[in-house]
């Protein structure tokens, strides 16, 4: 049977060759990397264009970086762009229309809209990697980014057999935000890898390394941990977890939550709390017997770091230094400092407000503003420890890092889109497949904890938008759009009973 697409693949990637062989041919000295790379490319667009959705999920939350682009900006960036021009490509040529979910799409390009209008008022999008005479033009590939991965998540349903799995996956790859602290650990003899993955994660070791005070803040585990963490709760949710007759679920659960505390960090401890939290309430536990018997576990292990605070390792005690325990002065002091580090530069950033109210100050930054930052603190001048963040953009606050670049129309734009992104998820928790309900469920949960942690504990707008859009693009993708309630209202079955499979609602 004449197939006119799959003609039109061969033309394409037939010219393609043709033109890159002909460059070639004239500019013999002009094979790099970049053009042997697109010359794979070119031979490997038959499995882009099938499997291109699942390796945009798979990759989502990785932290491997694409190395043979300039910057070497993260894969999932460079996945959701290649997806997204492919869905883009099928909707035009065969007429395949991506998933609905009005209630996001709207305020998605809202948000877009003044993220552009912003960066053309601000001086355009500066990348210096790729020739531009700005820095900070990095932060826009990666909102936007977030945006065009978020469309392409929707450009079509995930096969019934593999939404499971797909799901899993998707969180899985969170763990692979491990492999530069192992790197490290490693030696220099290893450090070649760096080329495929971060450095973010590293001057935390360096630092309990050569630092007076040995914590160890290993932000690779905390990320790990999150991941598994979801994952157990999409395999078996909470009840399955504590099935007595499989035992090691619940070990699991627990050796996943206290790593999370090995890693130093306060505020993954927190989030993960939140999202059982979260999940306990959603899967309607509250009026079981689960509740005595979690609170029984949460005193116990309450009473034991309280207990023994002061002799559990570093790291452990500055996850814990929020709590009410007593736990090493020079622990205490090294978060205390992180903590009033964070407020004295919230409150100078606050007075900035009123100059970006109306016109954001967007992402660019001006080179000459950054040699004279250097160049006062060369010649010991002055010395500001909250210049090169606010320079940068690096608020660790999640309102600061939407008001600041974005004015009050960057505002109105998130809240609408978390506003929408929660309806979505709720949406198709409530009215969901029976056998999504795990998946679902996580996924609200997920989603309120790290809003939550975004206005109250640590947030970026650069980094997390992707967080947030990436769930809801995965739930549209998962339900097939959003479902909504039908003729005749449904009731909510609880998690202990046994469902039966029921036709999706319309």
């Amino acid at each position: 049977m004449f197939n006119f697409s799959r003609i039109l693949i061969i033309y394409a990637i037939a010219v393609v060759l043709a033109l890159i062989l002909g460059c070639l041919v004239v500019w013999p000295n002009q094979l790099t990397v970049s053009i042997i790379g697109l010359v794979l490319f070119v031979f490997s667009i038959p499995l882009w264009l099938k499997w291109h959705h699942a390796l945009l999920i798979v990759f989502w939350n990785s932290v491997f970086l694409a190395f043979f682009l300039p910057g070497s900006p993260g894969i999932w960036l460079f996945f959701a762009g290649v997806s997204f021009v492919i869905a883009f490509l099928n909707h035009i040529m065969f007429q395949k229309s991506f998933l609905r979910a009005p209630e996001l799409t709207r305020p998605v390009l809202f948000l877009l809209a003044v993220i552009l209008i912003t960066a053309c008022v601000r001086g355009g999008i500066g990348i210096r990697s790729l020739g531009g005479s700005s820095f900070g033009g990095r932060y826009y590939l990666y909102v936007i980014g977030a945006i065009l991965g978020y469309f392409a998540l929707t450009s079509q349903r995930i096969a019934i057999p593999k939404q499971q799995k797909m799901a899993g996956w998707y969180f899985l790859s969170l763990t692979t935000s491990i492999l530069s602290n192992i790197v490290y650990l490693l030696g220099p003899a290893f450090y070649i890898l760096y080329i495929v993955v971060p450095t973010d994660a590293v001057p935390y070791q360096m630092a309990s390394d050569y630092a007076a005070i040995n914590v160890d803040r290993i932000a690779g585990l905390a990320s790990a941990c999150v991941g598994v963490f979801c994952f157990l709760l999409i395999r078996y949710g909470i009840r399955g977890l504590c099935d007595w007759e499989k035992p090691w679920r619940f070990l699991l659960l627990c050796l996943t939550f206290g790593a999370a505390f090995f890693s130093g960090f306060r505020s993954i401890v927190v989030i993960l709390a939140m999202i059982f939290c979260f999940q306990f309430y959603f899967e309607r536990l509250l009026r079981t017997h689960f509740l005595p018997i979690f609170i029984a576990l949460a005193v116990v292990g309450f009473s034991s770091v309280l207990l023994f605070s002061e002799h559990l390792p570093f790291s452990v005690q500055r996850a814990v230094s929020f709590l009410p325990v007593k736990v090493d002065s020079e622990v205490l002091a090294d978060a205390k400092s992180s903590s009033d580090w964070r407020f004295q530069m919230w409150a100078m950033v606050r007075k900035e407000i009123p100059k970006y109210w109306l016109v954001g100050k967007g992402y660019v930054i001006d080179p000459d503003a950054i040699y004279a930052a250097v160049l006062a603190e060369q010649m010991q001048l002055v010395h500001d420890p909250f210049e090169g963040p606010m320079l940068s953009g690096d608020f660790h606050s999640g309102p600061l890092s939407v008001i600041i670049p974005f004015g009050i129309f960057g505002v109105i734009g998130f809240l609408w889109v978390l506003i929408g992104g929660g309806r979505v998820l709720y949406s198709n928790y409530r009215y969901g497949d029976v056998k999504l309900r795990r998946v679902n469920t996580l996924l609200l949960s997920y989603y309120l904890a790290y809003c939550v942690s975004f206005f109250f504990i640590f947030g970026a707008l650069n980094s997390q938008l992707c967080v947030f859009l990436g769930v809801c693009g995965l739930s549209v993708s998962l339900n097939g759009g959003v479902k909504r309630r039908a003729g005749i209202k449904q009731k909510l079955l609880p998690f202990r009973r046994p469902l039966a499979a029921q036709p999706e609602a319309a």
